[in-house]
């Protein structure tokens, strides 16, 4: 499993250096949509998740952005994650209790401001919306509350409707009466539609 987070990473490392190196990077022309349009981007990575001690766990996402103008950009995203919980009757980890696979759902929107430099695109935002969690024993739990999230990353843009994202995301999200602190870090490829 470790294995195929470190093959991602290298790939993804691989495909932006070769982008920051090309000669359209090289000479500063810029890459990247020059109009509003939409991007939809698919990425992997891991979720650290407060309700099982922060072990990192695959995480999914869909994202979809628009920019706004030329520092701001508008995000819609899910993601989802399945990771083992050991959590007792209050929702607190604890690790001797015996583990369980839950399904965690969030849903956010979002408002990011960015900057272009060339063919890069680093950016950080903020974004609220809905958290879900729902384990799979027939009485375990389930609920949804809110969620904040703060992203931070970059976009690097291969060619004018490619390119690959990386993103860290700190997460704010409501468990019944307490919040708890997770964290995801993602990457995967965009495009432009």
């Amino acid at each position: 499993m470790a294995a195929s987070w470190v093959a991602l990473a290298i790939g993804v490392f691989s495909l932006g250096s070769a982008v920051a190196a090309s000669p359209s990077g090289l000479s500063g022309q810029a890459s990247g949509p020059s109009d509003q349009s939409w991007s939809m981007g698919f990425a992997a990575g891991s979720f650290n998740y407060e309700s099982s001690g922060d072990q990192g766990f695959p995480i999914y996402a869909v994202r979809f952005d628009q920019p706004t103008s030329e520092w701001a950009r508008f995000e819609m995203g899910v993601s989802y994650v399945r990771p083992e919980v050991q959590t007792d009757a209050v929702g607190n980890f604890d690790p001797a209790l015996p583990s369980k696979y839950s399904n965690l759902v969030t849903l956010t929107l979002g408002l990011q401001g960015r900057w272009t430099l060339g063919p890069l695109e680093p950016y950080a935002g903020i974004a609220v919306g809905f958290f879900g969690r729902y384990d799979n024993d027939f009485d375990g739990r389930r609920f949804s509350s809110s969620t904040f999230a703060f992203p931070v990353g970059i976009r690097i843009w291969a060619t004018d409707h490619i390119g690959v994202r990386g993103e860290f995301r700190f997460n704010q999200d409501g468990h019944q009466v307490v919040t708890r602190s997770d964290s995801e870090m993602t990457a995967g490829l965009f495009w432009t539609f």
